[in-house]
């Protein structure tokens, strides 16, 4: 499985439209998430994801920033219902590290839902503070070491 890392400029509208449709799937009406799914930082950031081989659907996704303060951000990141068990959500992960590795990106950092703590944990996350709400669910800050 192949992931696509681009901009929103470089998506087309056919991969944008589904990776927000999937987005939109599961932070919305499966998770009942009350922020707006869609934000600025959508703008900004660089948009991994992997279609499906119809290139209808996307199978999973997240986004990469950097804050204004030059520190790197996942967030996003999510795996349709259907390809849930194929650990699509690590492999990805594992491309996004190498891929800031290759851009000298030392440490990334993510809000992880408590309930996907586990899922960062067993790739090498580390907890920093203390729980906090965003959208009506828990959540913590996490890092790793690149």
């Amino acid at each position: 499985m192949k992931f696509c890392f681009k901009t929103i400029d470089e998506m087309t509208g056919y991969e944008a439209f589904c990776v927000e449709r999937l987005r939109n799937e599961v932070f919305v009406s499966e998770q009942k998430i009350t922020l707006p799914e869609i934000d600025d930082e959508d703008f900004h950031a660089i948009h991994v994801f992997s279609l499906n081989d119809g290139k209808d659907d996307a199978l999973a996704t997240c986004r990469i920033f950097k804050d204004k303060n030059g520190d790197w951000y996942l967030g996003r990141v999510v795996v349709s219902k259907d390809a849930r068990g194929m650990y699509l959500g690590s492999k990805m992960m594992k491309e996004v590290h190498e891929y800031l590795k290759d851009k000298n990106v030392n440490r990334i950092y993510c809000h992880a839902q408590i309930t996907a703590e586990p899922f960062y944990d067993r790739l090498g996350y580390q907890v920093k503070g203390e729980i906090f709400d965003e959208g009506g669910i828990e959540h913590v800050l996490m890092y790793k070491d690149l």
